[in-house]
Order: C-alpha cells, then sequence, then structure tokens
C-alpha cells in the first residue's frame, strides 16, 4: 500500500502524551504497509518530538493550535503541499485525534481529495465528519455517533492502538505468584506524560503505608513535575523506589511488575494485552469512559477521580489486588482475552481497503452472532438502505433489538456476514416462508459497494443455506427502483418471475432453484 498519513494531534504540559503514543502506533502500522508519516502538531514537549522523529515521521509544528484560525490554514496549506509532492495516484489521510477537534474544525481541514480518521472516545459531538471513525474503548458499540454517508465504523477493544514493541510479546502469558516476605510485590507506577496534578506523589504516600514488602518503578513522563528532576525524590524513598525517565521499554517493565497504578488513559490497552492486574486514577473527566467499562469487565480497579483519592485508598487497594494471586491472574486473563497487539493492523486495513482491492482471504464469511446487533442495527439505518426498504422508516435500538433477538432464534431464519477485521461490510437474510422457499434480504455498507460483494455473498453461501434451511428455491423481492440489488441477483441466477405491489411500492420478484 502506498500513501501519506497526516496525523494532527497535540500534546501539552497538562494532556495529550496519550494521543501521541497510540497515533506513533498507527504510524507505524502505516509504515510497515509501505506508507509514508508526517505530523502536524502543538508539541512543545521535546522527548515528545523526538518519539515522533524517532519512528521516522516527519515533524511540523504548529505554535498555535485549534481553536485558533491559524491552525486551519496550517494544517490546509500542509495538506495542499503534500498533495503537490505526491504522486497522483497516491492516496492521502487525514488522522484527527483530539477533543477540542470540534465538527466545524474537521469540516475545514477533510481533504478535498483524501480520506480523514476521527479519533473520538466520548462521542461528544453531534455530527462527526469522516470516511472513518475508530473509538477503542470498551463498550464504543454503544454509542449512536452520527457521521457523514458512507462513514465505516471500528469500534471496540480489537482496534486498541499498541506500538509495535509489543508485538514479540504475543507468546508471553503471567504466571500467578504468591506475594510475601520471600518475594517483594513489584509495583510499576505510571501516571502519564504530564501528570499535572502530581498524582505520583500520591501514590508514593500510599506505598508507603502499604503493610506486605513491597519495591516500585516509577515511570517519569517528559513534563511530569518529577520528570524534570528525577534524582530529587531518590532519597526520600530509598532503594525502594526506582525512578525512570524517557522509558522506551515499557513491555519490559509491565512483564517486570505484578501490578500498577497507572492514569486511566490508553496505558490501560497496554497493561491489558500484557495481563498487568492495574488501580487506575481518572485523572480528567473523559477517562471515565476508559476505566468504568475496564473495572465492570474486571480487568483492574478504578480509584476514582484524583481530587476524591487518599494515599489510605491507595495502600488499601494495593494490599487487596497483591494479596489475591488467583485474582490477580484472572484480571491478567481477561485483559489479554479483550486486546491483542494487532489492532493498529486492523486499522491500517480497513484504511487500505477503502481504495484498494479486498483480499478474498481476509473476507469472513460466517453467521451472524448477538454480537453484531448494534453494527448491523447501524447498517439497517443508512439513508440509502432505508431508502430502497419495503419499509423505509428509520428502526429505533428498541425495535431492531427485539427484531434481531427473535430472528436468531428461529430456525427458519439464518443470517450471514461478511467480516473484514471486525468490520461487517455485507449481510444477508434468509427466511423460511414455506417449506420449499426461502426469501432473501441482501445490504453492503455503503463505502464497499461496487465491489462486488453482494454477488460475491450471495454465491458463497448459496449451498450452506440450502443445507441450513432445508429449501429448494430462493426468492428476493426488489423495489424497482432499487436497480443495483436487481444486478446483483441477476449475476446469481435469480430470473424475475412477476412484478407486484408491496406495502405501496412497485417491485420486481426475483426467484432462483437450487
Amino acid at each position: 500500500m502506498a500513501g501519506t498519513l497526516v496525523i494532527r494531534a497535540d500534546a501539552s504540559s497538562s494532556v495529550g502524551a496519550g494521543h501521541v503514543m497510540r497515533c506513533l502506533a498507527l504510524a507505524q502500522a502505516w509504515q510497515g504497509h509501505g506508507g509514508r508519516t508526517i505530523w502536524i502538531g502543538h508539541c512543545p514537549i521535546e522527548a515528545l518530538r523526538r518519539r515522533i522523529r524517532a519512528a521516522d515521521a516527519a515533524f511540523e509544528p504548529l505554535e498555535r493550535p485549534h481553536p485558533d484560525p491559524a491552525d486551519v490554514a496550517a494544517t490546509r496549506a500542509s495538506l495542499s503541499r503534500i498533495a503537490r509532492e505526491s504522486d497522483a495516484f497516491e492516496i492521502i489521510w487525514l488522522v484527527l485525534d483530539g477533543m477540542h477537534f470540534d465538527p466545524p474544525y474537521q469540516e475545514a481541514v477533510r481533504p478535498a481529495e483524501g480520506r480523514m480518521l476521527v479519533i473520538d472516545d466520548v462521542a461528544a459531538w453531534p455530527q462527526y465528519h469522516a470516511d472513518l471513525l475508530l473509538n477503542q474503548n470498551l463498550g464504543a458499540e454503544r454509542y449512536q455517533y452520527l457521521c457523514d454517508d458512507h462513514a465505516s465504523f471500528l469500534l471496540g477493544p480489537r482496534y486498541a492502538l499498541l506500538r509495535r514493541e509489543f508485538l514479540p510479546q504475543e507468546s508471553w502469558r503471567r504466571k500467578p505468584i504468591e506475594l510475601g516476605p520471600g518475594r517483594p510485590a513489584r509495583i510499576l507506577v505510571t501516571l502519564g506524560g504530564a501528570d499535572p496534578q502530581n498524582a505520583t506523589s500520591l501514590v508514593l504516600d500510599g506505598l508507603q503505608r502499604l503493610d506486605l514488602p513491597w519495591e516500585a518503578r516509577v515511570v517519569l513522563g517528559p513534563a511530569s513535575p518529577q520528570g524534570k528532576n528525577p534524582s530529587g525524590p531518590v532519597s526520600k524513598y530509598g532503594q525502594k523506589v526506582q525512578f525512570l525517565s524517557d522509558v522506551r521499554n515499557m513491555p519490559e517493565q509491565m512483564a517486570w511488575a505484578d501490578v500498577a497504578v497507572s492514569a486511566a488513559g490508553s496505558t490501560c490497552w497496554e497493561m491489558a494485552f500484557m495481563e498487568l492486574p492495574a488501580a487506575v486514577i481518572v485523572l480528567a473527566d473523559n477517562q471515565r469512559v476508559l476505566a468504568e467499562p475496564l473495572a465492570e469487565a474486571g480487568t483492574l480497579v478504578s480509584l476514582g477521580p484524583l481530587a476524591e483519592l487518599t494515599a489510605d485508598r491507595v495502600a488499601a487497594e494495593l494490599g487487596v489486588i497483591c494479596r489475591d494471586a488467583k485474582r490477580r491472574f484472572a484480571m491478567g486473563e481477561t485483559g489479554r482475552r479483550l486486546v491483542d497487539a494487532r489492532g493498529a493492523e486492523r486499522v491500517v486495513a480497513v484504511m487500505s481497503a477503502l481504495d484498494d482491492p479486498l483480499p478474498d482471504d481476509k473476507l469472513q464469511l460466517r453467521l451472524a452472532t448477538c454480537d453484531d446487533l448494534l453494527p448491523l442495527w447501524r447498517l439497517a439505518n443508512d439513508a440509502s438502505i432505508r431508502q430502497s426498504s419495503l419499509s423505509p422508516e428509520p428502526i429505533t435500538l428498541a425495535e431492531h433489538t427485539a427484531w434481531f433477538r427473535a430472528k436468531l432464534a428461529r430456525e427458519e431464519t439464518a443470517i450471514w456476514v461478511f467480516d473484514f477485521h471486525g468490520l461487517i461490510l455485507a449481510t444477508v437474510r434468509y427466511d423460511r416462508v414455506d417449506p420449499q422457499t426461502a426469501e432473501v434480504s441482501l445490504s453492503v455498507a455503503p463505502a464497499f459497494r461496487r465491489r462486488g460483494l453482494g454477488t460475491k455473498l450471495l454465491q458463497r453461501n448459496l449451498r450452506l443455506i440450502r443445507d441450513r434451511l432445508g429449501v429448494k428455491r430462493l426468492r428476493a423481492v426488489v423495489r424497482q427502483e432499487n436497480v443495483p440489488s436487481a444486478r446483483i441477483f441477476a449475476k446469481t441466477g435469480f430470473r424475475q418471475v412477476d412484478t407486484a405491489q408491496v406495502q405501496g411500492h412497485a417491485c420486481q420478484v426475483f426467484e432462483r432453484e437450487f
């Protein structure tokens, strides 16, 4: 795949280091597929700028970030220059990662001849402008995002963006270890790149109150108060605490630890992959949407907002986790089930597939499951699909939920999907209406139409549906104006046998015999 990835993300002394790290993961995966990366952003932290350049990304600094009008002008100028310098057939992708990139900004900088990916954690805006929208958080599938026509959604932890240094740890597994006098608890403390509220000091005070043997490694962010003088705290805590700055081997540090105390940011996904139990602190309101679902899933303990936290609470929670080897092991196993190190590769594969040929070996034909309820609801409510439906009114989530669960439970119904790295590209449903006949309903995701997917989907499962439902005939009812669907059925051996008025719409009736 050839193309240019333009990342627009900021980091300052108070926020944004997590955005930089996950965008670095995306840049690494993009470059692994043959593309180049250009980073545009406001980043006064030299250590982060070094990390960006070390990832072979050109860095173009912005001194006046959005909402300053100079941001839009500078970003658009960079995109125009990149387009002029690029091959005529090269795809340019713009990535926006940051809560301050509101809908007007998205619309203003969206490349006219390129594509755009928006990374969003909280569904705060009423409308999004993008070709792809990515939310890697657990529970993201439940958000009712409104986006431009033909947009696709990459939702959930299968798309968690982990940097490539985690890939060698795919075969590594954590073992349950009893902690006590013979083996002190190893505690990793990592409170983000900035830690403007100096949560690290509170956690260290909590460790001092821990009533069991322990040792700790504290990862100091490039903009943290203690990171400016890492040798300063040593005398206070002695040899039990080791302070680390500019850390480039986080997988190794996480493998060393038995438990972590962390900010509730993107590090949570790295800890989940490394099967590292954690107690996390909510340092910003947007971190709640990450911490709370993971706490419910059992991969971590949420200590809540820093303003409500005490050193005694830190000590108490850590003590409970450290004393329970079975619980720590279960938390780690749950984390690894939720996230692997391939999320960035999946995202890049989908980005590529929007313009490149779809690889047949990556198209998974499978029966729909209850996990497909929300993506199939979004597909069913696509404006063009509703317009060509026999019932064009929008479908509420409650209506779809009841309908979908009933369909999955019926022996007379079978629903198949084309799955591409977790994204549903097309779906077909068969309903047996008499012992010999099943009616067919087919939908293709807007961004992947005119790619032969509908034809391919029908061809692949004709024998499967005959064997599953035991029918000898398939029937499709297509509205007269729905020419694309009529062509798909004609290409797969259906013939028009009738015309009819159905629910007030002029329709063609197609049939195919086995």
